[in-house]
């Protein structure tokens, strides 16, 4: 029904800019703008810095950043952009990337791969946004999920920092000796439970050798022993022991603010989020890899920059995407995220040199990628983490309750 709605919305919008002239581009005192889309404000200062040196090497072309959060940016995108009247180039991530390149709505950069440089962004990165055989997509930073923690709280606690070496056993016995409790309030949690599947269940349920999706992606096979106690465990973390924030509180304040505030030791996220995390708790963050079970396992998620098939300026779309693919952008790029562009993870390194943020990068070697399934994966994925969160407002979960998340998942992709 999704995919079908997807569809429809897409063909009736199409329908309408062929009847109106609409254009996402425009001009500006004879320049051609290019309205550019993404979701981070956390890269606002790294796009001011990058969109000021392409300009200055492009007088004829001006770049109009749109910072767009990520609650309405696919709401907005999937209506501006078959008209024509919305971005330019905008950021893509892997899960939305099934749904949009088959729409032909994706600029396909083949003819320009002389200018972009593919080879020089290893395949895993830019494979993502491939369609058909053709590439869509230039790599712009991958995160990776890590266990943030606040040093100075294991210190005053007398509790040795995560290593590499650290099990279940180890992260939640840390977990219980870092909850401090007054009365019947706890005034700060052992760990943030995250529960997306990003930074959250999906990492703890192949740590245990369980599985998300079946090979060819098309089936949610989430219900096994392994998926039961990855996520009872966690559960129990919650609600018997109290040492992770309910959900409930979780909707009052957020996941980070609990962390960033002290209010909390330790949080599983994507490495995406360290610059927010860093400028509030500086010296006193570091990362370290997720513990591991009966193996090691971290979900990795990357982004790509694309253009628009309806763009009116396709030269000059090219253009800016070509200056988005070179080393200089991942030099800027490195004060936020750890860029794609191959040889300058060092650079992103050296800008958080007091943490260890090869950790990150590590990640990666012996990662999965973001799961996700069926020809309208964006969406499906929103409904996993909906249904998800279900799960983990209750006490206990089993086959029976696992088979209907199952059943549900499997019935969204089937459609």
């Amino acid at each position: 029904m999704v995919q079908r709605k997807f569809a429809a919305v897409l063909l009736l919008l199409t329908v309408f800019a062929g009847v109106f002239v609409f254009a996402g581009g425009g001009q500006d005192g004879g320049a051609k703008v290019i309205n550019f889309w993404y979701w981070d404000q956390n890269g606002m200062e790294v796009y001011k810095q990058l969109i000021s040196e392409f300009e200055s090497q492009n007088p004829g072309i001006k770049i109009n950043p749109v910072v767009t959060p990520w609650a309405d940016y696919w709401t907005k995108l999937q209506t501006a952009l078959p008209t024509g009247t919305g971005p330019d180039v905008f950021w893509l991530n892997h899960p939305n990337a099934v749904s949009y390149l088959p729409t032909g709505l994706v600029m396909d950069l083949e003819s320009a791969a002389n200018d972009i440089h593919f080879e020089n962004f290893a395949r895993n990165f830019y494979e993502p946004f491939m369609y058909q055989g053709k590439r869509y997509g230039v790599p712009i930073f991958y995160d990776a999920t890590v266990l943030y923690y606040n040093k100075a709280l294991f210190d005053k606690a007398g509790v040795a920092y995560p290593t590499g070496d650290w099990t279940w056993d180890d992260f939640y016995d840390a977990a219980r000796r870092l909850t401090i409790k007054q009365g019947n309030r706890t005034i700060q949690y052992g760990v943030v439970i995250d529960i997306s599947s990003q930074s959250g269940y999906s990492n703890f349920v192949l740590q245990n050798g369980g599985r998300i999706f079946s090979d060819d992606r098309m089936k949610c096979i989430i219900n096994s022993p392994e998926s039961i106690e990855a996520i009872q465990r966690q559960l129990d973390v919650i609600h018997k022991n109290g040492w992770a924030p309910t959900i409930q509180e979780m909707q009052e304040t957020t996941k980070a603010t609990l962390f960033q505030s002290g209010t909390a030791a330790m949080i599983t996220h994507h490495s995406g989020i360290v610059k927010q995390y860093a400028e509030i708790l500086g010296k006193d963050l570091n990362v370290a890899p997720l513990p591991r079970q009966k193996q090691r396992a971290s979900i990795y998620h990357n982004i790509a920059y694309v253009g628009s098939a309806k763009t009116k300026y396709p030269e000059e779309v090219r253009k800016f995407l070509a200056f988005l693919a070179t080393k200089r952008h991942a030099e800027v790029l490195s004060n936020v995220w750890a860029p794609c562009y191959n040889g300058t993870t060092e650079l992103f390194y050296a800008v958080y040199d007091w943490m260890d943020t090869h950790y990150i990068s590590e990640a990666i070697e012996y990662g999965y990628p973001l799961p996700i399934a069926g020809r309208n994966a964006g969406p499906i994925y929103t409904m996993m983490d909906k249904e998800m969160s279900k799960i983990y407002t209750g006490t206990q979960v089993t086959s029976e309750v696992l088979g209907n998340f199952e059943k549900i998942i499997n019935a969204e992709i089937a459609k």
